[in-house]
């Protein structure tokens, strides 16, 4: 019965530690085995191992030699372990805290189109490469006197910045419909971070409060006056990202596959890793445009929705528009120009020069890729930029509407 017994142990060791992976990827799996998989692994797999080398030393003591399968069975056990540390989204993606900030920025080994996410508290201004934060997916960072968290789902490419001052910084907690569920270390209750509501634990039900951060290229961030503090990275930072099994990573994103969300749960009117351009327009309304239209289009002024959005580089920003009568133009520098007023502003929307003398005000985007904001969004409105007549003038929840219907005069 030894053997049978330690054999038993074995498989319940290997399936917690293995865990991670099958409970987050099969959508059947409730967040509760999810949340307790993720609270107890390390707790069960170690009273596991250490129960079984006291049954083994108990039957040592009593005359009796352990087989090869009970040996066998400890090794097990033992790997078991290494798994609930190894194996699971918070220890392959550690969350960082408050990161080192280089001396020298300049002396980074940035190329000029890497992006950086910049983030701005009390007057501070600090960036962080995003090449750097998909390793990690959660930076957690003391700006003037908040704590901001910037978390980033490699999965479905959303980045989200949090103001988690009040609840502690957060970490990957789990998986779940191929977006990641991030956890406070306080109470380790788990957030979806594409709708930032709790789904689990001491703190729910409760709600992320989100904050704003902009996206530009290396080669805008440096020319940025003052400089902003940038993370201190290093060229193994800035590698390319991979999932522990080689080249599983670029089949995934070669395709339509979406692990831990079926295709069948797919909008199909774009293919799912089509990048969207997001943000909560006129009257809370969620709002969605295709990316590659903005940056061929360099701005697209969204009047209806009193938004203006910017293309530069590969990254895209968005600000409030000041007035029906705004004019916003880009010069080859990237600064913004208001024609009307003559007044300008840096690629950030910081005032330079003109007499509206006062910044423009940035909205919350989010770039991802289309599969999960329509999973996640499933009434937004999505603009597309065409030269079509507009299908209805009042489209439906969910509908494609030409960005023309934005228009003036309509």
């Amino acid at each position: 019965m030894l053997p049978l017994g330690l054999s038993g142990l074995a498989l319940l060791s290997l399936l917690m530690g293995f865990g991670g992976i099958y409970l987050a990827l099969v959508p059947g799996f409730p967040i509760s085995w999810l949340y307790v998989h993720a609270t107890t692994r390390k707790l069960v797999n170690w009273a596991l191992l250490l129960g079984a080398i006291a049954w083994i030393v108990i039957v040592v003591q009593g005359g009796a030699t352990p087989d090869l399968v009970s040996l066998g069975a400890i090794g097990v056990l033992g790997l078991g372990v290494l798994l609930a540390h190894r194996l699971h989204q918070d220890a392959v993606f550690r969350a960082v805290t408050d990161p080192a900030m280089a001396p020298d920025p300049l002396t980074l080994p940035l190329d000029p189109d890497h992006e950086l996410a910049l983030i701005e508290v009390d007057g501070v201004t600090r960036a962080y490469p995003l090449a750097y934060v998909i390793h990690h997916h959660v930076i957690n960072d003391h700006i003037g006197r908040r704590l901001i968290s910037l978390t980033y789902c490699a999965m479905c490419r959303t980045i989200i910045t949090f103001d988690v001052t009040e609840i502690g910084p957060l970490y990957v907690g789990s998986f779940k419909d191929a977006n990641m569920i991030v956890a406070d270390r306080r109470t380790g209750t788990f957030f979806q971070q594409a709708t930032f509501e709790s789904l689990i634990g001491p703190l729910h039900p409760a709600r992320l409060t989100l904050t704003h951060y902009q996206v530009l290229p290396w080669s805008a961030v440096r020319k940025l006056r003052p400089m902003p503090e940038v993370a201190r990275v290093t060229p193994a930072d800035l590698r390319d990202f991979e999932l522990p099994i080689p080249g599983l990573w670029r089949r995934i994103m070669a395709g339509e596959v979406t692990p831990g969300l079926a295709r069948r749960r797919h909008d199909p009117r774009f293919p799912a890793r089509t990048r969207i351009i997001a943000f909560i327009g006129r009257g809370g309304q969620v709002v969605a445009i295709p990316k590659t239209e903005v940056l061929d289009a360099g701005m697209v002024d969204l009047s209806g929705h009193d938004v203006v959005l910017v293309a530069h580089g590969q990254s895209v920003n968005g600000f409030r528009r000041r007035s029906a009568d705004q004019a916003l133009q880009m010069d080859p520098a990237g600064a913004l120009h208001d024609a009307l007023s003559g007044t300008t502003w840096d690629p950030r929307g910081k005032y330079l020069s003109g007499p509206q003398a006062s910044d423009l005000e940035p909205i919350v985007l989010s770039d991802e890729f289309w599969f999960a904001w329509r999973f996640f969004h499933p009434e937004g409105q999505v603009i597309r930029i065409s030269l079509l007549p507009p299908v209805s003038d009042i489209p439906e929840k969910g509908a494609i509407i030409a960005a023309h219907t934005e228009r003036k005069g309509r």
